[in-house]
């Protein structure tokens, strides 16, 4: 497959990648999960996995679990920071260039698109009836690809247990204290510096992950 990184490992196995990915299988790749990732966030992150990690292996589950996480730190809307990170990443400046762009000009034109359908049809009742379907849909593939991230997170073995306890705190804290996002955040850092250094997760790179 054009662009396809020799091994989804190895950057975790030592292993030295080809320097770059050719600028038209990103731009490829980027406009694919910028034309299908309609419902916002859930979508696009579940494309960006599909299509970086497991259909091209330029990433490893690993590496987009960290990048991702990495970009939640960012102002504004964080999957276009990953959308550059990872654009860098692969191909340099122009990597980024490339992916934010190849990224955001069709989901664009097709929100335009839809924005000035919509308006001549908001107020008929089926339209109603569809849209009121979106939102079970959407909170479903959020909760998919959120137990996707925390399962591949979790460290192996008996302190995978101390793990999902963590998990199960920090969801808590952000649902019922208000907590801001990016405390949530700073305190998971501050966790992972003091207390998973080096510790292997079921994201680091390894087949079927």
């Amino acid at each position: 497959m054009t662009g396809k990184r020799s091994s989804r490992s190895s950057r975790v196995r030592g292993v030295e990648r080809p320097p770059s990915v050719p600028l038209t299988a990103l731009a490829r790749a980027w406009a694919i999960i910028g034309s299908q990732s309609v419902g916002g966030g859930a979508s696009t992150l579940f494309l960006m996995r599909r299509e970086l990690v497991e259909r091209y292996r330029w990433l490893s589950a690993r590496e987009f679990l960290e990048d991702y996480a990495l970009c939640k730190l960012s102002p504004g809307i964080n999957l276009i920071a990953l959308t550059g990170l990872v654009g860098n990443k692969l191909a340099g400046p122009r990597g980024l260039v490339v992916s934010v762009a190849a990224m955001l000009l069709p989901a664009g034109a097709i929100t335009a698109l839809m924005t000035a359908g919509y308006t001549t049809v908001r107020d008929e009742p089926l339209v109603a009836a569809v849209l009121s379907g979106a939102g079970p849909v959407t909170a479903g593939m959020t909760a998919g690809v959120a137990f996707t991230f925390a399962r591949q997170a979790m460290r192996r073995g008996w302190r995978a247990g101390a793990d999902w306890g963590y998990l199960a705190l920090a969801v808590a804290a952000g649902l019922f204290t208000g907590v801001s996002t990016l405390a949530l955040i700073a305190v998971g850092l501050a966790v992972g510096a003091l207390f998973l250094r080096g510790e292997t997760t079921r994201a680091s790179g390894d087949p079927g992950t």
